[in-house]
């Protein structure tokens, strides 16, 4: 048997006795913040497990105030010469900053809306399990003359913050991820499933849907670049909508004056059947109820039926505003300012398998990969498909298709969806780790721009 040590993270008081103490170092305005990870990790490829990992991380982020000017420093190390040396790298790195003049106050305590975003299971799932788990997948794969590659990810995390006003906000978490990529000769199929409770990871019924997707891809054809009637699965509309957040939803963005919403609040920017809300309470989404400000978080309305209706704030940008913050603040130092990082896209009425039939002549996605921004302000972004990109014709998938280049405007996509799914599911971004629930939408016109060769 393979044991791990317990996972444990530090216990609410002793963090609020740790940030206290690290507060206490400073006569000046402070802000502390305390990040913990414990994370584990089974990897498999060419059907076999070949990695099993587990890391611990911890740390200590400060960020002192002399005047309108901020300094901010961190350090991984908890003894009381580490902290001495924080407290001074922090206010030497004031001492060189520019001023400010938006920086005010610091938030003072507030109440928390209370989150459960902790599962036992999942934070003390062991390797075995974990194996066990790919084993589900690694043998179908097998039998079926194929190879898979992926990961299985488990663990906790905490965030801790506290300031010099007297708030102190304390939040435990955990996640889980299970990734797989199957490949045949030709051919691959792939899914990726995030979830505060790892049990929810059906290891065996997501593979088998890996596996599907690579025999009905196989001996792809090339389809000619154009606009087509699209099918796009949960993963691809997150996608494209995890840009909206990236390039205009945050408010520092629309003061600079490069949001996508600069002159269009208020007006409609996409189809009415849209709604976009940024809200860490779903329980789909893996957010926190607090910010890194310890600020509460709110639900915050982005889109509603097509039009646009807000932005997410920080202290800052509120302050610039005359407004108060959504709780939405980045650990510092943050050049970005504000990012929603729980949004979530309202469901519709379908299914994909009724999109399909819904469609004469189009192409299934099932995930956009190596995207990048043309247009901000637009909205214009490329990419590519991959893993699983189908031929429709008269209502059915009839094969496998080359990968396909897509150029398009986000905002245009959603106005052209004529059909959205019923039920929505979490993506979650490893680069930024924030998260995007969206439903499977059915687009016409989806305009593709080359072809690949594989």
């Amino acid at each position: 048997m393979n044991v791990e040590p317990a996972n444990t993270l530090l216990a609410e008081g002793e963090a609020q006795k740790l940030l206290k103490s690290v507060l206490g170092r400073c006569p000046e305005r402070a802000e502390a913040i305390y990040l913990e990870a414990d994370e584990a990790l089974t990897r498999f490829a060419n059907n076999h497990v070949h990695q099993n990992v587990r890391s611990r991380r911890r740390s200590v982020v400060l960020r002192l105030f002399l005047g309108k000017r901020a300094g901010v420093a961190s350090t991984s190390r908890l003894d009381a010469q580490a902290l001495d040396d924080l407290v001074e790298r922090a206010r030497a790195m004031a001492e060189l900053s520019p001023e400010n003049p938006d920086f005010g106050d610091l938030p003072p305590p507030a109440a928390v809306q209370r989150l459960a975003g902790y599962v036992d299971a999942t934070a003390e799932c062991s390797p075995d399990e974990r194996a066990e788990a790919v084993r589900r997948v690694i043998d179908p794969v097998k039998k079926a003359g194929m190879v898979v590659a992926g990961a299985l990810s488990t663990g906790s995390n905490l965030v801790a913050v506290a300031n010099t006003a007297g708030v102190f906000a304390y939040f435990p978490s955990t996640a889980s991820n299970f990734t797989c990529t199957v490949m045949a000769d030709d051919s691959s199929g792939w899914v990726d499933v995030h979830a505060r409770d790892w049990r929810q990871l059906d290891t065996g019924v997501l593979g088998h849907k890996a596996i599907e997707k690579a025999r009905v891809s196989a001996r792809p054809v090339a389809m000619p670049a154009g606009k087509y009637t699209v099918v796009l699965e949960e993963n691809a509309v997150a996608e494209l909508v995890a840009f909206l957040g990236w390039t205009g939803f945050g408010a520092q963005s629309y003061q600079e004056g490069h949001s996508f919403l600069n002159g269009r609040l208020g007006q409609k920017i996409t189809g009415e059947r849209i709604t976009i809300v940024d809200d860490a309470f779903d329980a789909r989404t893996l957010g926190m109820p607090f910010d890194y400000e310890g600020v509460p978080k709110r639900r915050v309305p982005l889109i509603e039926g097509g039009v646009a209706k807000g932005l997410v704030h920080d202290t800052i940008s509120a302050k610039r505003d005359g407004v108060t913050s959504t709780g939405h603040a980045l650990p510092p130092p943050n050049p970005e300012g504000p990012l929603p990082y729980d949004l979530v896209v309202g469901t519709g009425e379908h299914t994909v398998d009724e999109m399909i039939a819904a469609t004469e002549n189009g192409i299934l996605v099932t995930r956009f990969w190596y995207n990048r921004v043309v247009d901000p302000r637009n909205t214009v972004i490329t990419g590519m498909t991959r893993d699983g990109t189908f031929r429709i014709e008269n209502g059915k998938v009839v094969g496998g298709v080359r990968n396909l280049r897509y150029n398009e405007s986000v905002l245009d996509v959603l106005a052209r969806a004529e059909r959205i799914g019923k039920t929505a599911l979490p993506t979650v971004f490893d680069y930024t780790r924030n998260c995007v629930v969206a439903p499977a939408m059915q687009v016409r016109d989806f305009n593709f721009t080359g072809v690949t060769e594989f």
